[in-house]
């Protein structure tokens, strides 16, 4: 039997536990597991039986937050990490090495331009940077060395929306895959696998954690990718044992070496978060085009935000996701002008997170942009008067009624 989404989210891959019962996973806080006899342990490293001998390699709760993921998302498998960043750092090590290149769309979170050109082109993997709205310069930027295209689903804070499906097809042509952060879509506003997306990261951190009490990542094959003929030594040698699920076993295994394991306990209330995702994600997009329409009503501001038709991909937006998300950036004319903004705020609070059920807003230039170039700041949307907030869980007139009030006297 089929359910709806909202339904699947909260049954699919959250089976009760067959010994006891229990309709929460249990939380196997330790570090390591014994074995009575040395041989099934021997077994168990060597992969000839099922089991669990450190939690840095597997454990029981990360498994279960796993199961849930990849059957909301009706992938293959996934991996979780410690945080996004190690979701998207994992993945570009698991498929590329010294001498490939990777195409990644240029309107990016800070973080993940620093992990861009710092760790991943300090591992000799050359970094082309493109338009994210752009396919032709995705196209164009392949070379026999291409092992990947990575793109944001929806820029961070550009709120530029690329097309996924003619990525897939260039992908697809070329043998690679579409890497693709769907944070800010969360699974619940992007059907990724009807995009032709082959590789899911996500900062479970953010919407699918939902509270911001915890951090975490994690990676997801939606099956979409034959790994058979995708031509790298690592996910060949892997193909030899594990056939379609290669890509996940050396994820896998880059995840134990690097030492990137989540903490049990953390993914315990990942897991909680997702019964809700559906509900809250729901009301954080309502309560994020009714702000967003304020503030097209205010002359001395600049609004984007993908809901609304001035936004230049509008239709795309709303071809490719089931909502238009919960993030709306504007422009104040100046950097004391959104800071004057920020210090009026009385119920929104001031800081860097987002996806919370509380609504943030941040200025970004000097802090999460804060060592980017000026040129690289304004390519992935980042102006000097601008402020992004997320919108949150609290009554829509109550977010009005507090930016009314802090964006009073401004002109």
């Amino acid at each position: 039997m089929s359910y709806q989404q909202e339904t699947n989210f909260i049954h699919q891959g959250a089976d009760p536990d067959p010994s006891t019962g229990a309709t929460q996973p249990p939380i196997y806080q330790t570090a390591s597991f014994a074995h009575d006899d040395p041989q099934q342990l021997e077994d168990v490293f060597n992969g000839k039986a099922f089991g669990y001998y450190y939690s840095r390699v597997s454990n029981p709760t990360i498994d279960a937050l796993e199961k849930r993921i990849t059957g909301i998302e009706q992938a293959i498998g996934s991996v979780v990490v410690s945080s996004g960043m190690a979701a998207i750092a994992n993945t570009v090590l698991s498929l590329a090495t010294s001498g490939d290149t990777i195409v990644v769309g240029k309107s990016l979170f800070g973080s993940t331009y620093y992990l861009f050109e710092g760790l991943i082109e300090d591992s000799g993997i050359t970094v082309k940077f493109v338009d994210s709205a752009n396919s032709v310069e995705f196209e164009n930027a392949i070379d026999n060395k291409t092992k990947l295209i990575f793109v944001e689903a929806i820029g961070n804070p550009k709120l530029d929306i690329p097309d996924l499906k003619k990525l897939s097809d260039i992908a697809n042509k070329q043998g690679i895959p579409l890497v693709v952060d769907s944070t800010f879509a969360t699974p619940y506003l992007l059907d990724a696998k009807s995009c032709g997306v082959h590789i899911l990261v996500y900062a479970t951190t953010k919407y699918i954690a939902g509270s911001g009490s915890t951090i975490g990542g994690v990676i997801v094959d939606t099956g979409l990718m034959n790994w058979k003929s995708y031509q790298t030594k690592k996910i060949q040698e892997a193909s030899k044992q594990y056939g379609q699920f290669s890509f996940l076993s050396v994820a896998k295994k880059v995840r134990s070496n690097a030492g990137s394991s989540q903490s049990p306990f953390n993914a315990y209330l990942t897991s909680l978060g997702i019964d809700t995702l559906a509900l809250r994600v729901k009301q954080q997009v309502a309560n994020a085009t009714a702000l967003a329409s304020f503030f097209e009503e205010q002359a001395a501001i600049k609004v984007n935000y993908p809901g609304l038709t001035s936004h230049p991909q509008h239709n795309l937006a709303k071809q490719q996701l089931k909502g238009f998300g919960t993030i709306i950036t504007l422009r104040i004319g100046s950097k004391e002008k959104a800071f004057k903004v920020l210090k009026k705020l009385k119920l929104v609070h001031n800081l860097v997170n987002l996806g919370d059920a509380k609504t943030v807003a941040v200025y970004p230039a000097t802090t999460i942009y804060r060592n980017l170039t000026e040129k690289q700041r304004e390519e992935a949307g980042v102006y000097p008067d601008l402020i992004r907030i997320s919108v949150g869980l609290e009554h829509p007139s109550d977010i009005i009624a507090d930016f009314k009030q802090a964006l009073e006297g401004l002109s």
